[in-house]
């Protein structure tokens, strides 16, 4: 997946995020991988939380999330 701009980033953040709390839990990126293929930028999803999940509470903010797509 080439990289994203900030906004395309934010605006698949909030498409992630479906219950607006700020952040992307593990559910919630379990729900969007099964409705599209099980990845997410190339990554099985496993793979992608280790990546971008950055202080590793297993929950991705949108800068940690833009921070990786971008």
């Amino acid at each position: 997946m080439p990289k994203m701009t900030e906004a395309e980033a934010a605006a698949l953040f909030a498409q992630i995020d479906t219950d607006g709390s700020g952040e992307i839990r593990l559910r919630e990126l379990r729900d969007y991988g099964q409705a599209n293929g099980g990845t997410l930028d190339g990554l099985t999803l496993p793979d992608f939380v280790r990546a971008a999940d950055t202080d590793g509470d297993r929950r991705i903010t949108l800068t940690e999330f833009k921070s990786y797509l971008t």
